[in-house]
């Protein structure tokens, strides 16, 4: 059997790339119009968006759990900022006697720095949240923004560039950080840089759409009466996470939301286990995405559906004239409709929030993606116990 080449092509071929040909479209501009959305806010931000006038008091809430060496490299990056006003309470959740020694003998040089500790038999509750309600409610200032010892500010402009934002309208500014991409030399590490950054364009134009659903607490900050409306986390304290989706969901409107992504205000976070940080966080994410606005998510599931139908569609065509090279001419101009573009909207989006640009690898893991989501929801349903609080089981 040869291979030959002619129009002749059956009409349901026809119908079958034309049905794909739609799809491709409809995803290109669905993927062009959140990656145009979050660049324009960008630019828009530096250029035309109004700011604070004046920079107000800020308490830093920080979460630290045995992390005597973090934190020893987190605090002068914070203490140092090029900030009027402000003050750092950790949050110590940790029995640990160096933590403690280390902590006292800088605070000898830092009256901002405050310590606190979490109770040690707390165990029934969420640490994360025991200690970040512990550090709000001994924030002296009417903004809070909480982070972790883990993480590093690149600069010194951070704390400047997160609060710009608070203006009279404003009670909530959604920053956002990555783990360090450069250390990941694991198996899996492009996938996780894939998926890392689909997470974050995701949540980040939704809530520049003014439809906010989640934060992140390494880099969130919120007017401190938001906190006491709603009782803190006491809605969920049956849960161990949702202090940054969740409890967000509870205090967010579409306008009383801003976001802040200019460079200088990402933070880097280390993890010492990278692959078992990001399944874990992945498998919290998914435990808690029922719980807040569901419309990014019903979207996202749309389109995946839409990227493998194209593909269903594409390979009947090819079945019913396999030897028609006019056929797989048709399939690979259909193909190279979606693949280009998606390829330059992920390293755009890679630019923006400062990840390695993936190139040839992107058609492949956005093909693979709703199989690794569901391979993780798997893997947190057996495992969905661990979410709850003691206290509850």
């Amino acid at each position: 059997m040869n291979l030959y080449f002619s129009l002749d092509i059956p009409m349901l071929a026809w119908v079958l790339a034309g049905v794909a040909a739609v799809l491709a479209i409809i995803y290109v501009v669905w993927q062009w119009s959140r990656t145009i959305a979050l660049s324009r806010f960008v630019e828009r931000t530096e250029q035309e968006r109004e700011y604070s006038d004046e920079l107000p008091p800020v308490s830093i809430v920080v979460d630290a759990m045995n992390e005597t060496f973090q934190l020893s490299q987190f605090l002068p990056l914070v203490l140092h900022q090029d900030y009027p006003q402000h003050e750092v309470i950790v949050v110590v959740d940790s029995n640990a006697e160096a933590t403690s020694d280390m902590l006292s003998e800088m605070k000898a040089h830092f009256p901002n720095l405050h310590i606190t500790f979490a109770p040690y038999g707390s165990r029934s509750l969420s640490r994360k949240k025991l200690a970040l309600m512990i550090g709000i409610k001994a924030a002296h200032y009417d903004i809070v923004l909480t982070t972790s010892a883990n993480c590093r500010p690149t600069n010194d402009q951070w704390l400047r560039l997160m609060m710009r934002n608070f203006t009279p309208e404003t009670d909530i500014v959604l920053g956002y950080s990555h783990y360090r991409y450069k250390h990941d030399k694991h198996l899996g590490r492009f996938m996780r840089i894939f998926d890392t950054v689909t997470t974050g364009v995701q949540w980040l134009t939704s809530a520049v759409k003014g439809h906010p659903y989640r934060g992140t607490s390494d880099n969130m900050a919120y007017r401190k009466q938001l906190f006491f409306n709603v009782r803190g986390f006491a809605n969920t304290m049956d849960l161990q996470w949702g202090e940054d989706d969740v409890f967000l969901a509870e205090i967010s409107t579409p306008t009383n939301t801003r976001v802040e992504i200019a460079p200088e205000s990402q933070l880097a976070v280390y993890y010492g286990e990278l692959p078992h940080a990001h399944a874990l966080l992945k498998m919290r994410r998914d435990f808690t995405s029922h719980k807040v606005r569901r419309g990014a998510f019903i979207v996202q599931a749309i389109m995946s559906w839409a990227y493998w139908i194209r593909l269903g569609c594409l390979a009947a065509a090819v079945a019913l004239a396999p030897l028609n090279t006019a056929v797989w001419a048709v399939v690979a101009a259909v193909l190279l409709l979606t693949w280009i573009p998606a390829v330059l909207s992920f390293i755009k989006n890679c630019r923006l929030l400062q990840a390695p640009a993936l190139r040839l690898s992107v058609p492949l893991f956005t093909l693979w993606r709703p199989v690794y989501n569901a391979i993780y929801r798997l893997r947190g349903w057996r495992h969905r116990a661990s979410n709850y609080t003691s206290f509850y089981k």
